[in-house]
């Protein structure tokens, strides 16, 4: 007898927990603005700064280049962590012109924390 009632107890409470309202991820607003399953309709300061970095400065930087303006055509193409690298090297390249423009060099130039 004591089975059959802790049996019971046992299916009611997974059955009463099944239905409680909001559970579905589907259904609740809480869990699907955590989750990105509603596009948000407004995005915030920082993605707004990263899409004019993007637009404005790196775009046209690397886009300079003919090697990585052919493969960008391309759009059937596996990307690689070596192109990445490469567009990296050369926006580091066009916005340190000089190397005494650079963070490194300017540092090494201090009395106390360079050579």
């Amino acid at each position: 007898m004591k089975t059959l009632i802790m049996t019971l107890s046992v299916a009611i409470f997974f059955i009463s927990c099944s239905k409680v309202d909001g559970a579905n991820p589907s259904q609740n607003k809480v869990l699907n603005s955590v989750a990105g399953k509603e596009e948000k309709t407004k995005s915030g300061y920082m993605q707004q700064a990263l899409d004019n970095w993007i637009e404005k400065d790196w775009t046209p930087t690397v886009e300079k280049d003919e090697t990585i303006k052919k493969k960008n055509k391309d759009e059937a193409r596996d990307f690689t962590l070596q192109e990445y690298v490469d567009k990296i090297k050369l926006y580091t390249s066009e916005q340190n012109s000089t190397s005494s423009e650079s963070h490194s060099q300017k540092m090494k130039s201090l009395p106390v924390v360079g050579k």
